[in-house]
């Protein structure tokens, strides 16, 4: 009934906003404007028309993920203080964050959970057939807000999670919003197209990896060519692009390490890291399905707020024995590693961190897996460079050797995650060590799982969206 009464006001404000006098007459212009492009026969007219939409939702996207961005960092490095001020203070905040995460997404938006990759892949997959009602579930103005305010709150605890993956799905909630708004004389553009655009344009934001967005949305996203939406992709994709950057400036998610490939021991532990990445990376999806698959038993709210609680201590313990490296993003651990000459690190952090991933992320909540799984990456590469003796700036090869191949093993998109790898470093003499190694590590994933992490959420979601809802059972009659 309250989410009815939600529903209902959500609808007033959008009825009020088309239904004002200034709305009104910027309508009128572009309609009759239209109609003129429309008698004209004028091609440009009408490409503008169907411009316009994505720019302003480039605009926005690009916007969104720049403040997004920095109220991450800001909860990401207010935990790091916190922890560097009394370390027994985690288990206050923990568990106290992952709850309040977790049940913003419960009571307010249920799809917001997770990454949001998963619910952008089946809104696109079901988009245009009956079930089109599934993407309204997936992709909507209460996810935007929700996603954002549930994983800063996660990460302000401790959590392991990514802010990319969220982009993705609010980006691509802001494209459909937006386009929904137009009215009906509108030229009509494809709902896939919309999303496929989205999610690229939020990637590209995230990580200010334009290539990385475009390969990701051909790789992962679309079952179709290129060429049925390449121009709302490239406008998409630029435009979010730059107005992150003319927001924030230029620059690159890692920085530029300095890199060297010489040597036989470099290729050995390059090869032995990219099996290895890939292996764990494919396994941590695994496990973590196997995970929700349990934890979806419970069905009263006091055993998932136990669930909960229980995650939030798992999670907690490590970081109070093993400190920073083990919690947020893993941003920190990866610039440490490659622009540090000391690049000790302890062999059981990676594993730490993976577990900590699977504890933050299984039980609800929002929050991404793609700047962990580089983080856990990297943490492998470093160990495995240890091992081999590799020092300096010969072990920065096999650092983002492991974060491309994790991400690959996880993802199941080796393309995506070496370019995304080599746009966030410009490192352009390693590019085809990191395909190589994406390469390798998809095969190795595809032994231990046919499918990949997400197109099992995927279908799980798309399942929870079709079941109609429980009805709520009448009170008896008085008699």
């Amino acid at each position: 009934m309250q989410e009815n009464t939600i529903k209902i006001k959500y609808l007033r404000v959008i009825v009020k906003i088309k239904n004002h006098f200034l709305s009104q007459i910027i309508t009128e212009y572009f309609k009759n404007l239209y109609i003129a492009a429309k008698e004209a026969n004028s091609q440009f007219k009408l490409q503008f028309f169907q411009f316009l939409p994505f720019l302003v939702s480039s605009l926005m996207t690009g916007a969104v993920a720049f403040g997004y961005y920095k109220a991450f960092r800001y909860a990401e490095e207010l935990s790091f203080s916190v922890y560097e001020e009394n370390r027994l203070y985690i288990f206050l905040i923990t568990p106290v964050s992952f709850l309040l995460s977790w049940w913003l997404v419960k009571r307010f938006a249920p799809y917001s959970k997770g990454s949001g990759i998963p619910q952008v892949m089946g809104a696109i997959e079901v988009s245009g057939r009956r079930k089109n009602y599934i993407v309204k579930k997936f992709v909507n103005l209460r996810i935007i807000i929700v996603k954002i305010l549930s994983s800063i709150i996660k990460v302000l605890g401790g959590g392991v999670l990514g802010r990319e993956g969220p982009t993705i799905q609010i980006s691509s909630s802001i494209f459909v919003v937006i386009h929904k708004m137009l009215p009906s004389w509108w030229p009509h553009v494809s709902q896939k197209n919309i999303l496929i655009a989205g999610a690229a344009s939020g990637l590209a934001a995230a990580f200010n990896t334009p290539l990385g967005g475009i390969i990701f949305a051909i790789e992962e996203l679309s079952k179709f060519h290129v060429k049925h939406y390449q121009f709302s992709l490239f406008i998409g994709v630029i435009i979010a692009g730059l107005t992150a950057q003319g927001l924030g400036g230029s620059y690159l998610y890692l920085g530029y390490p300095k890199l060297t490939n010489e040597g036989w021991s470099v290729l050995q532990a390059l090869l032995i890291t990219a099996l290895l990445s890939g292996y764990l990376g494919s396994k941590t999806g695994v496990i973590m399905i196997k995970i929700m698959d349990l934890i979806s038993l419970a069905k009263s709210n006091k055993a998932q707020i136990g669930i909960v609680l229980l995650s939030a201590f798992l999670v907690a313990i490590p970081i109070y024995y093993f400190g920073t490296n083990v919690m947020g993003s893993g941003k920190v651990l990866m610039e440490n590693l490659l622009f540090n000459d000391n690049k000790q690190l302890e062999w059981y952090i990676p594993l730490v961190r993976i577990s900590n991933l699977i504890a933050s992320f299984s039980f609800g909540g929002s929050g991404g897996v793609f700047a962990p799984s580089l983080s856990s990456g990297g943490a492998i590469g470093a160990a495995i460079s240890q091992y081999f003796h590799i020092t300096g700036i010969k072990a920065n090869l096999i650092i983002l050797v492991g974060m491309t191949s994790f991400l690959a093993g996880m993802t199941r998109a080796p393309f995506t995650s070496a370019i995304i790898v080599f746009e966030m470093t410009d490192r352009h003499s390693v590019i085809f060590f990191l395909l190589f190694a994406a390469i390798i590590a998809n095969m190795i994933a595809t032994f231990v799982d046919k499918q990949s992490f997400y197109d099992k959420l995927k279908i799980r979601y798309i399942k929870e969206g079709t079941l109609p809802k429980e009805p709520k059972a009448e009170p008896p009659e008085k008699s």
